[in-house]
């Protein structure tokens, strides 16, 4: 079994020395202090980043496309029936979207290829943890509205041009942090070997795996979960909520080519036979 992994776009164009750099390159933040950095977008490792920085003494713009930031709120327990049949709650957060697609990924697998592709993206935008707020809401400039057009080196400086409502303007910054997202590849999982990737039927519209309810690929004995299930089984499985239901699937369904199969049906409950070579039916 292989956990899933993704591939991160390029967020405009860039010059050859690193000074624009993906979110997950980094761990230690002290190197910045002093430093001007862009934060390019609103999601949490944007957000989180940019209160991180800050804290190590750099000095933070964050550059976010949409009007405002969006911030999670406490979750309420006891809310008024009212309140909770309106807006149910989910581990995702509240909403009759987030709760059917929460509550029931195995029916957001049977919906068409575009519809579950349109769900994955849609069904939650950026946002920040409710817990972050205090530590950039009013402490971490923000600049919204805003979109980065190009970014370039110019000398020991990256150059990012901006256009926003104001019209188009420059920003000179030591380093650029993009935050941007990822788009799932399968191609991104380095370590399966290529002819093993090319055996992986993918979801019409995307580079991600078709998926069957156990969360087995095309390849015989292949699962894949996290990230690259989410436009299959829904955006849960983006996040640990949705460990749960992936594990539980996956654990059953392999336990066929580890365990006798009177063994496996009182494990999960469910019959089955082997085919020849050891591969399912």
């Amino acid at each position: 079994m292989y956990t899933a992994g993704v591939a991160a776009p390029r967020a405009g164009r860039a010059g050859s020395r690193c000074l624009g750099v993906a979110h997950q390159h980094h761990s230690d933040l002290s190197r910045y202090a002093g430093q001007r950095i862009a934060v390019v977008e609103a999601g949490q490792s944007a957000l989180e980043s940019a209160a991180l920085l800050h804290e190590a003494g750099a000095h933070i713009e964050v550059l976010v496309r949409e009007q405002g930031v969006r911030w999670g709120s406490v979750r309420r327990l006891g809310r008024p029936w009212l309140q909770r049949l309106a807006q149910p709650a989910s581990p995702l957060g509240t909403g009759w979207t987030l709760g059917a697609v929460c509550r029931a990924p195995g029916w957001v697998r049977l919906l068409p290829a575009a519809a579950r592709l349109l769900l994955f993206r849609r069904a939650l935008g950026p946002w920040g943890g409710w817990w972050l707020r205090d530590r950039v809401e009013d402490v971490v400039p923000v600049r919204t509205s805003c979109r980065v057009t190009r970014a370039e080196a110019s000398g020991s400086t990256a150059r990012v041009e901006l256009t926003g409502p104001g019209g188009s303007e420059s920003l000179a910054v030591d380093h650029v942090l993009a935050a941007t997202g990822y788009r799932l590849d399968i191609d991104a999982l380095c370590f399966l070997a290529p002819a093993l990737r090319r055996g992986i039927v993918r979801v019409p519209g995307s580079k991600t795996p078709h998926l069957t309810r156990t969360f087995q690929t095309s390849v015989p004995g292949l699962y894949l979960a996290g990230s690259l299930a989410a436009p299959v089984f829904g955006p849960m499985m983006r996040f640990v909520a949705g460990t749960e239901y992936a594990v539980a699937r996956v654990a059953c369904d392999a336990a066929r080519w580890v365990v006798a199969p009177r063994a496996w049906t009182g494990l999960c409950g469910m019959g089955g036979s082997r085919a020849a070579g050891g591969w399912p039916a």
